[in-house]
């Protein structure tokens, strides 16, 4: 009997032990997620005031950068640059006799040249019509004794017709070819026709007679008549172009073709100096863009009294979006239509805009 009673007590005992362990437990345990939950708070206002940082402001809108850059980026078509020296290694051309006020070797070279689209999307293809120009001078300012004369001008009036194609050959490994291009150009010096040649008097002799070189020309009567030339009248007229465009990163290659359209000038081997196309190799990484033109590329080299080719050669380094600093070099025939027959070796130090 007294065995049954401590066996009894024993099973009671055991069982409220069980119960309070179970409370005291639960109690530990909810003690533990509060405390858990105090230093995970406490841990997030000490890393908010460790790492406060204060809100961060809208970044300020420059509407007129992007409006400047945005009307810039159509400046970009054959480059706008200024080039206040620009020196001469060979004689400059003049059409009147070299000893008489020469030109000077040192000059101011400057060219603006903008495309603007037109028409996008027209007659429901993918492409855009462009009108764009580009006018370069050759600026005496440094011949005081000549009053500083404007020594050259080309004027090249283009619309052009631009289709993307996006042709990714071999999967594009070996690049895109990008764009396709269909215009109408027309190049010349502004020059022409009675302004050059001199006034005749009643007895049909020159008035003012500079010393140059005989020009042929055609009166009304279709008949050919020689006068001394007054001035240098070089004409390229209206031409067709064709360009292709190929791109790969931060390289592009243009190579354009214009057939030859026969028409009556003063200048009939024109053609041989000016050739059937050209190509230009652009090139751009960083702030460095490397330019490359090449003429002509449809020439018959093999014949010696075909090479009457060019290149010129630009660097840019860009200071900011909008200007940077620039050099050209200039190898060859045609740096200027003026001197489409003449060798020329020059190079000009200036500035570039929309680099």
């Amino acid at each position: 009997m007294k065995s049954i009673l401590l066996f009894m007590i024993f099973v009671v005992c055991q069982l409220e032990g069980k119960k309070f362990s179970q409370d005291n437990f639960k109690v530990d345990y909810n003690y533990y997620l509060r405390k858990q939950d105090l230093h995970i708070i406490k841990t997030q206002n000490d890393l908010s005031n460790a790492w406060y940082l204060p809100p961060q402001k809208a970044p300020k809108e420059h509407s007129w950068v992007d409006f400047a850059k945005k009307y810039l980026n159509m400046m970009d078509y054959l480059g706008t640059y200024f080039l206040p020296f620009y020196h001469s290694f060979t004689p400059i051309f003049q059409w009147y006799h070299p000893n008489i006020n020469p030109y000077q070797r040192n000059e101011f070279k400057f060219q603006i040249s903008f495309r603007v689209p037109v028409f996008r999307h027209i007659l429901w293809t993918k492409g855009t019509l462009y009108l764009a120009y580009t006018q370069t001078n050759w600026f005496q300012i440094y011949n005081d004794p000549q009053s500083a004369p404007m020594r050259m001008m080309n004027f090249m009036p283009e619309l052009i017709y631009v289709y993307p194609i996006n042709f990714k050959p071999f999967g594009g490994k070996i690049g895109n070819f990008s764009e396709i291009w269909i215009g109408w150009q027309h190049i010349s010096n502004g020059v022409g026709g009675a302004q050059c040649y001199q006034p005749f008097n009643k007895e049909g002799n020159p008035e003012n007679q500079f010393p140059g070189q005989p020009v042929i020309v055609k009166d009304y009567n279709g008949q050919k008549d020689v006068r001394w030339g007054g001035c240098r009248s070089v004409s390229a007229g209206q031409r067709p172009v064709f360009r292709l465009v190929w791109e790969k990163g931060g390289l592009k290659i243009m190579v354009a073709y214009w057939p030859y359209v026969p028409y009556d000038q003063s200048n009939p081997n024109l053609i041989d100096y000016m050739g059937y196309g050209n190509a230009k190799v652009d090139y751009r990484r960083g702030r460095h863009h490397f330019e490359l033109q090449l003429y002509d590329i449809f020439t018959q080299y093999w014949r010696y009294d075909r090479w009457h080719g060019a290149f010129r050669l630009g660097y840019t380094y860009r200071i900011n979006p909008f200007v940077g600093i620039y050099a050209q070099w200039f190898n060859g025939y045609g740096d200027g239509l003026y001197e489409y027959d003449v060798f020329s070796n020059r190079i000009g130090v200036g500035i570039r805009l929309n680099p």
